[in-house]
């Protein structure tokens, strides 16, 4: 046993868990603050402004966190490689920035209703730039989980100091973006210092065409890593466009407080990813554990949180609706932890990226489908019924293809 090599996965499990453990419960210690503070409407702006501006960040990233992560734990060790794969990835990245600054400035002029807030989405553009300054990517192939988490933690930090001391009127809600972004601009100024200090790389831009190879190696990544914000996203939007937007806050709050119940899939996934493309004979065991941990937890969150809720927010109406929200929302863990196991780090594992990315792009759309259909009946019940859709669809999908590999891998072993 390289106990090397297992001390450093474990490691990164911690300090990746410690990462997300601060995602999850940061926001879940502003919100009520800010509920309080600006009100369920002007929150509902905020949540509706950045479902739109979470389109961008995925334009922004386009599955670098697949793609770039698998490239990167299989070149680490050789400094030219690495420096090429960064730029390249990091050049691609800059255009897509610029082209979504772009569409963002034209969607502004164009609809007045995003034109009416749009200084907000001027504080966004803040941290669309801070998401192009940190690589994920490269820290996540090179398993610093640890650095991840310190970055992190200094980030989020800085995010709820400004809000808990300088939001103090219900006007002031514009600035939540602004805060929220600093900390995006900050996270990415660290990393580029630590990029340079400490693998002495400097960024330059890569030529056209391996940009556009780049980026074409990327697409079935784009599509598993962004296909989610069909159905996720899309949902708080379109309840945002079709009800009056506080209810854009209760989807958005229902998504976050799944999410909290989905970290630690989110954590083994990401995690496990580099290493099992390195160690394959470790994915038999890690299947049992994500599905055994995702049936615990979406029974936790069916029954638990009214409770939760009612512990964390009070007790009112929006709190009703919320749990309401969050308990059509409880089977997401489990049917995360089944896409975890047989599709990222099943079916990618197996370079089965453009089978992969067809479920991904098939569940999507057929949550989209549900959404437009019972959205604007069924306001954020539809929302949340929407995204079970189409994790379903993923879910099943990626099993049963992800199980016909498996077959296929053994029985070409046993005829060799």
């Amino acid at each position: 046993m390289d106990l090397k090599k297992h001390f450093s996965l474990i490691e990164n499990f911690i300090s990746y868990f410690l990462f997300k453990a601060i995602d999850a419960v940061i926001p879940l210690i502003i919100i009520p603050y800010l509920l309080n503070v600006v009100s369920e409407k002007n929150y509902g702006i905020y949540a509706f402004a950045f479902s739109l501006i979470f389109y961008f960040q995925n334009i922004i990233q386009f599955g670098f966190d697949l793609s770039a992560v698998r490239d990167i734990a299989l070149i680490r060790d050789d400094k030219s490689k690495l420096a090429k794969v960064y730029n390249d990835t990091l050049t691609a990245q800059f255009y897509l920035f610029l082209g979504s600054i772009v569409v963002l400035a034209v969607l502004l002029l164009a609809v007045p209703d995003l034109r009416e807030h749009y200084i907000i989405y001027c504080f966004f553009v803040i941290l669309l730039f801070g998401e192009l300054l940190f690589p994920m990517w490269f820290f996540l192939g090179m398993e610093k989980m640890r650095f991840i988490t310190i970055v992190n933690v200094i980030s989020k930090s800085m995010f709820a100091l400004f809000c808990f001391t300088l939001i103090k009127t219900e006007s002031q809600f514009i600035y939540i973006a602004l805060y929220h972004s600093m900390g995006f601009l900050i996270a990415g100024l660290i990393a580029q210092i630590f990029l340079y200090k400490k693998f002495g790389i400097v960024f330059k831009l890569s030529k056209f065409h391996d940009v556009k190879q780049t980026l074409k190696d990327s697409w079935s990544s784009f599509l598993t890593m962004a296909s989610p914000t069909i159905y996720y996203n899309t949902s708080i939007f379109l309840v945002g466009s079709h009800w009056p937007k506080r209810f854009a806050g209760v989807m958005e709050i229902g998504t976050k407080v799944s999410g909290a119940f989905g970290v630690i899939n989110t954590i083994m996934t990401n995690v496990l990813y580099p290493f099992l493309n390195r160690n394959k004979n470790a994915m038999y065991i890690t299947r049992y554990i994500f599905v055994f941990m995702g049936i615990i937890l979406s029974l936790i969150m069916f029954f638990l949180s009214g409770f939760l809720l009612e512990l964390w927010l009070g007790l009112s109406e929006n709190t009703l609706e919320i749990e309401q929200a969050v308990k059509y929302l409880s089977p997401a863990p489990f049917l995360a932890s089944v896409i975890s196991a047989f599709g990222v780090n099943g079916l990618m594992i197996y370079k089965k990226d453009k089978l992969y990315s067809k479920i991904i792009v098939f569940g999507s759309v057929c949550g989209l489908v549900t959404g437009l259909i019972l959205i604007p009946t069924y306001n954020y019940i539809g929302g949340a019924i929407t995204i079970i859709t189409a994790l379903s669809v993923k879910a099943v999908f990626s099993f049963i293809f992800c199980t016909k590999v498996i077959k296929e891998n053994k029985h070409i072993s046993h005829e060799i």
